[in-house]
């Protein structure tokens, strides 16, 4: 595995992750989310008028673009586990970081055993 795509499939975790981060805080001003039709269409404007729902859907873009450099090049059952896991190992340990959220020690031992799993997805590197 090339050096570019190892960076592309980093970068596409970071943003995706990061992306997480600024939607939680954009909507932590939003009230009365529902799935109604008018909800959905309330919501849609809000992204445009809500600057941390605005970084984080635009970085969701950012890092789909860099996904699909990586699954041009990378295996999807070596791209995909290393993209969820890795992003959940990073949402983890930044929502405890950012909002204080718990984490709890079997959490902390999940962490461990997903990093230790891509590891093993990569034995060669």
């Amino acid at each position: 595995m090339s050096f570019s795509t190892i960076l592309a499939l980093l970068v596409s975790v970071v943003t995706a992750s990061a992306a997480q981060f600024f939607l939680k805080k954009g909507v932590l001003n939003l009230t009365d989310l529902d799935l109604s039709f008018s909800g959905l269409l309330k919501l849609f404007v809000s992204i445009f008028q809500n600057k941390w729902l605005f970084l984080g859907s635009s970085l969701f873009i950012f890092s789909f673009v860099f996904y699909l450099f990586v699954l041009s090049k990378l295996q999807l059952n070596l791209a995909y586990p290393v993209m969820v896991s890795a992003g959940i190992v990073l949402v983890t340990i930044g929502s405890w970081a950012f909002f204080q959220e718990q984490i709890s020690q079997w959490q902390i031992l999940g962490i461990f055993l997903i990093i230790f799993g891509i590891f093993l997805l990569f034995p060669r590197i």
